[in-house]
């Protein structure tokens, strides 16, 4: 039994509801080309790091795009809770190309923080299928802001004694230091006569005080060699500051000084209000080839006095070998056995003070 042909009408209505359908299919992937979703390849992030000052931010990526069309978001999240989010725009190069390449920048503030702050990138491509890729190229560092810092604070810089006799001796060296992180290093820089320099460590012996040593060479010359030190203070981070001292001067050759009553130290006894007196010599024992040496006299005080003394002091100079007396008044103001002295002291602290014991009765 043979087929039946199909009347017109019904082939006619057929062909229609056909077109009809093909009419409600979305032009995709027939429009397209391809259904797969797009592919993202080569994305970096440069620089992998910044300073604290911040910077720019570079994001680039390849984007092949099989469907209609796509679209790049850029997604940046730095760990101090920030959320920055964009859109990647397509090279000029690469707008006719397929991949295409996407780039875009972000500028990165500056990080006033201690601690890095770390800024990850995520690329995010979606074509109008609803297709979509995603990346994770990498995160730039922005390192901490440096910490507050400042140079040592030094101060009461001071050398002692100021002056050495003629053998030289020991000077100390001393200055308060303090630092907001840490004393590193302290030292003083000592300038010799001859300009060269000598560096002397300061060690700590408190929390802020430092103190150092430096042994003066004799001076065998005829003329005063001064010193000149200045004392020096780094901290942990290589900041230095430094602070005058002072000088300090090394005495030339001298001989010594000698003194003595030369009609004996005991003024006897004397009558209120009335004065006695007794002479005191000093003499200077150097040679031909030492210095004259600058001294003074004065008394352990009332009732003994230096006659033609200002405020109780008499200052001179001695010549090698030479001697000078000095008139030593005794005026008692009460009755009794009173003792005292007469002290001569060096100008160069070459020797200690010379001393000479002086008493007397004082009677109605």
């Amino acid at each position: 039994m043979g087929s039946r042909p199909i009347p017109h009408r019904a082939l006619l209505a057929a062909l229609t509801l056909a077109a009809a359908l093909l009419q409600a299919v979305p032009a995709t992937a027939a429009a397209c080309g391809s259904e797969d979703p797009p592919v993202i390849t080569n994305a970096t992030v440069t620089p992998s790091s910044l300073p604290w000052e911040g910077g720019t931010i570079r994001v680039e990526a390849d984007v092949t795009e099989p469907g209609c069309g796509v679209q790049v978001q850029l997604e940046i999240s730095s760990s101090d809770g920030g959320f920055y989010p964009s859109e990647m725009g397509a090279t000029e190069e690469t707008v006719n190309d397929n991949p295409r390449t996407y780039r875009s920048e972000f500028g990165a503030p500056a990080n006033y923080s201690e601690s890095p702050v770390y800024y990850q990138v995520t690329i995010r491509a979606t074509d109008v299928e609803g297709g979509g890729a995603e990346d994770f190229p990498g995160e730039t560092e922005v390192a901490g802001a440096p910490p507050f810092d400042e140079p040592p604070a030094i101060s009461n810089a001071a050398v002692k004694p100021l002056r050495v006799g003629s053998s030289g001796g020991r000077v100390t060296i001393s200055a308060d230091i303090t630092d907001n992180r840490g004393v590193a290093n302290a030292w003083a820089a000592v300038m010799l006569p001859d300009e060269t320099i000598k560096d002397v460590t300061l060690s700590p012996v408190s929390s802020t005080h430092f103190e150092g040593f430096f042994k003066a060479p004799a001076n065998s010359g005829t003329s005063p060699q001064k010193y000149s030190v200045v004392v020096y203070a780094e901290d942990e981070s290589a900041l230095r500051d430094f602070e005058e001292a002072g000088t300090f001067t090394v005495s030339p050759l001298t001989g010594l000084l000698n003194a003595w009553t030369t009609e004996g130290s005991y003024f006897g006894k004397v009558a209120l209000g009335t004065t006695a007196t007794r002479t005191v010599v000093v003499h200077n024992n150097g040679g031909p080839k030492t210095q004259p040496i600058a001294a003074s006299i004065t008394t352990s005080g009332a009732p003994f006095s230096i006659r033609w003394a200002t405020d109780g002091k008499y200052d001179f100079t001695l010549a090698p070998g030479e001697t000078i007396g000095f008139t030593v008044d005794f005026v008692p103001t009460s009755r009794g056995f009173v003792t005292g002295s007469a002290i001569v002291s060096r100008l160069d602290a070459a020797q200690p003070n010379v001393s000479v014991s002086l008493s007397g009765v004082g009677v109605p």
